[in-house]
């Protein structure tokens, strides 16, 4: 996270393990994807751990390059597609999962753009007002946040089960509150929120598997 190596480390390795207790409880195999969501996090957050031991040594440079350049993955490649992807694949209504597939292609718009900053600039990081500010020459286009934010939090709000709405608030919540006040480094702050919030899906698959273990109960 921006604030410091062991913020980042501790969040990694306790997100890390709900991830984990969360693929765990995953009674469908379809539903693994999105159970694994906290894990992903986790890993995310550990890799800006690294990056504040990197960017602590001077002859770091090639090593803070390539961790600059993962983080950069999560964030522009991987959390666009994959929100809309995990709730896509546990979604029924015919309807919904249609909106769903034009959130995806907004998501996969942004990945593809994510993917050719990188091979063509790639992203830099640096500390600023001690927070982790990451950046590219190429910026973004008029609209992406807007577009970034449909894709990552939009198909909480088309899913059928309600309870996934909640976890879409609170996604958006954190957003606002990131770009509020840590617009500077918005990308760092958000996806540290979006980490500990994650943390919704694990209980959000528990209870998923509580009520399977009822309606079997209740058909014996």
């Amino acid at each position: 996270m921006c604030f410091s190596a062991p913020v980042s480390f501790t969040t990694g390795l306790v997100i890390s393990t709900i991830g984990i207790l969360a693929i765990r409880q995953a009674r469908q195999p379809e539903m693994r994807l999105f159970a694994a969501i906290p894990l992903l996090f986790g890993i995310q957050q550990l890799t800006e751990g690294f990056i504040w031991l990197a960017l602590a040594r001077p002859d770091s440079g090639q090593q803070l390059h390539g961790l600059a350049q993962f983080y950069a993955f999560f964030v522009g490649v991987l959390w666009p597609t994959l929100f809309t992807l995990s709730l896509l694949l546990i979604e029924r209504h015919t309807m919904r999962l249609r909106l769903m597939g034009v959130l995806l292609a907004l998501g996969a718009a942004i990945a593809i753009y994510t993917l050719v900053v990188m091979v063509l600039y790639g992203f830099s990081v640096h500390v600023e007002h001690q927070c982790l500010v990451y950046q590219n020459p190429a910026g973004i286009w008029p609209g992406m946040e807007m577009v970034y934010l449909l894709a990552t939090c939009g198909a909480f709000f088309i899913a059928s089960d309600h309870k996934l709405h909640w976890i879409g608030v609170a996604n958006l919540a954190g957003f606002g509150i990131a770009a509020s006040f840590f617009a500077l480094n918005l990308p760092s702050v958000w996806c540290f929120c979006a980490a500990v919030l994650s943390s919704l899906i694990y209980w959000y698959i528990r209870d998923d598997r509580g009520r399977a273990s009822n309606v079997a109960s209740d058909g014996a």
